[in-house]
């Protein structure tokens, strides 16, 4: 019995051996099978999946391109900057080193207590950015007392600056951080904390200044805490742009400019069509705007009742005045409406239709041909002439003339005016078009609106003998200008016309030529307010003071040398008054600028 007992023990103890011996087998063939999916048959995957647990990496920004004038003055640069970060994990209490750094640096509650937050939200190792942009002497500061300052860590960064301010501010524009729409952009796309252009020729030459983004592989533990470097690939810089504009133009034509509350100035290189000064007043402070806090100045600008934010010279838009008669005349004689000796004669009105059109001389000018019609700028003949030639003829020529067109000068928001004809007004208003307008266009007001710089190209295209002239803001562009002999006799014509404007007595422009340098050119005067029969008649009314905002604009349009025309200009002073009396006077004092320096 006992015997039988114990035997029965043993078979029991036996497949309880068994039973564990293939559990055992069994437990090592599956730890076996599965180290061998991970370690051979999935072993890329497991590494893929490592390296992704382990390797991060870092985008390196790019140093944004430099630009320069015609003359290589720098007039966009990058100035190193230090930024002051805290990190956590390196100080005892951050409550003791913000007090310590407050000694050097004004640190006020509601900073103090963001700060503060903000180290309990992040990692411990993770810096944080307390101030940016610090001065040179609390740089010193800082750097002198580094030892009492637990955890603070400084960083190397570059601020864009634009030394001449407010002299380029319409051409450069101004950088800031990308909006969400910018982030989509590809030359952007993998650096959303780049600050990139938003205006002007920063925001045109992006994807050129940016740069290329460079890259650090970094192994980080799984806090994220940074254990090694393990490769690098360093950023490229932008490109550096060379522009057409000559500095020492802009900055003599800005500085004229600023004596008036508004005003444009274009200068163009007619044999090169480069422009080299392109100057729109008032201007403003492009480093105030990318500084932080820049809240109260941006405001300023807005509220500006000049809005000094716009460009005139390409977004500004004016009636031409008697700068459009030499188009005008230019259509008459090519159309064999008038001839070089044609004359009407000026009494200083003419009646049409059921209204009385007014010449600007109250007496008349008596008989003019049209080198004296332009000379003497008589109102009366071109009413005359254009009444024969009709609104379609005289906006056929405009348009070849650069009236009403837009350029590829690399800047945005370009207006093209308004060159009106039938068809226009038709679609525009639904309504035909009447005879009696047709005589105010002649004169270059009515419906007729131009920009500054067209008026430049149109004055170069006049002064090339009809060359078409492509302005360009980069330098050295090699421009292909278009040959166009079809208007060559009758340009030559208005070319003796503009002359006499300036270097002959009665001429408007007498009393602004140049005894050196003979020059050419248009005075032009845009109405802005109508005036009244009984206003037009009143002496009293001729001798009063108007109101800044009522005054006309003053305008003037020429080139020199008059004999060899290498450079044209065009002048615009918002309620200027006359362009005899205001524009001119300027164009003569920058014609005598520029002929006196080297370009």
């Amino acid at each position: 019995m006992l015997f039988s007992d114990q035997k029965k023990q043993v078979n029991l103890f036996n497949r309880r051996t068994f039973f564990l011996y293939l559990l055992k087998i069994s437990l090592f063939t599956l730890v076996g099978w599965r180290l061998y999916n991970i370690q051979i048959f999935n072993s890329s995957k497991y590494k893929t999946l490592s390296k992704q647990n382990q390797i991060d990496l870092e985008i390196i920004f790019p140093v944004r391109g430099k630009i320069f004038d015609r003359n290589k003055n720098l007039i966009a640069r990058n100035q190193k900057v230090y930024d002051l970060y805290l990190i956590p994990e390196k100080t005892k209490s951050i409550n003791n080193t913000l007090n310590s750094l407050s000694k050097f640096i004004d640190i006020d509650f509601s900073k103090r207590r963001k700060i503060i937050q903000l180290s309990s939200k992040v990692k411990k190792f993770q810096k944080i950015k307390i101030f940016e942009n610090l001065s040179w002497k609390t740089l010193e500061i800082i750097e002198s007392n580094k030892y009492n300052l637990q955890g603070i860590f400084i960083s190397e960064d570059y601020l864009r600056v634009y030394p001449y301010k407010e002299i380029f501010s319409h051409l450069l524009g101004y950088i800031s951080k990308p909006n969400q729409q910018e982030l989509s952009l590809p030359f952007i796309s993998k650096m959303p904390n780049l600050e990139i252009g938003k205006e002007g020729l920063e925001k045109t030459f992006n994807p050129i200044l940016v740069g290329k983004a460079g890259q650090r592989e970094i192994e980080v533990n799984s806090s994220g805490r940074v254990i090694r470097e393990i490769s690098k690939v360093e950023s490229v810089k932008g490109e550096e742009i060379y522009l057409s504009i000559d500095l020492r133009v802009q900055e003599y034509v800005v500085n004229l400019l600023n004596s008036y509350r508004a005003g444009s100035v274009n200068v163009i290189n007619i044999k090169t069509g480069e422009i080299l000064c392109m100057a729109s007043t008032p201007t403003y402070d492009p480093n105030k705007i990318i500084q932080k806090p820049n809240t109260l100045y941006w405001e300023s600008l807005l509220s500006n009742n000049l809005s000094p934010l716009t460009n005139r010279s390409i977004q500004g838009l004016y009636a031409p005045g008697s700068t459009f008669k030499m188009i005008v005349a230019i259509a008459a004689l090519k159309h064999g409406i008038i001839n070089n000796s044609s004359t009407h004669t000026c009494s200083g009105k003419i009646e049409y239709g059921d209204r009385l059109y007014h010449c600007w001389k109250t007496n008349g000018h008596g008989k003019m041909h049209v080198v004296d019609a332009i000379k003497q700028s008589c109102d009366v003949f071109f009413y005359e002439i254009s009444k024969q030639l009709g609104i379609d003829k005289i906006a056929e020529v405009a348009k070849d003339f650069g009236l009403s067109q837009t350029f590829e000068i690399s800047l945005p928001n370009q207006k093209k005016g308004i060159i009106p004809n039938k068809k226009w007004k038709k679609n525009k208003m639904g309504e035909s078009w009447y005879a009696g307008e047709t005589l105010i266009a002649g004169i270059g007001q009515g419906f007729v609106l131009t920009n500054p710089l067209q008026l430049a190209v149109m004055t170069s295209i006049i002064a090339s003998d009809g060359k078409y002239v492509k302005p360009t803001l980069v330098k050295n562009n090699n421009n292909v200008f278009k040959t166009n002999k079809k208007y060559l006799n009758e340009i030559q014509i208005i070319k003796k016309a503009l002359f006499k404007v300036v270097n002959e007595k009665k001429g408007t422009a007498y009393n602004s030529r140049l005894e050196d340098i003979k020059f050419a050119g248009k005075t032009g005067t845009s109405q802005v307010k109508r005036i009244t029969l009984s206003e037009r008649e009143s002496d009293d009314f001729r001798k009063k003071e108007q109101e800044w905002k009522n005054r006309d604009h003053a305008l003037f349009v020429g080139y020199m040398p008059h004999d060899e025309p290498k450079y044209a200009i065009s002048v615009i002073i918002e309620h200027g008054g006359s362009g005899a009396s205001t524009a001119a006077p300027i164009a003569k004092q920058i014609f005598n600028f520029i002929s006196k320096i080297e370009l």
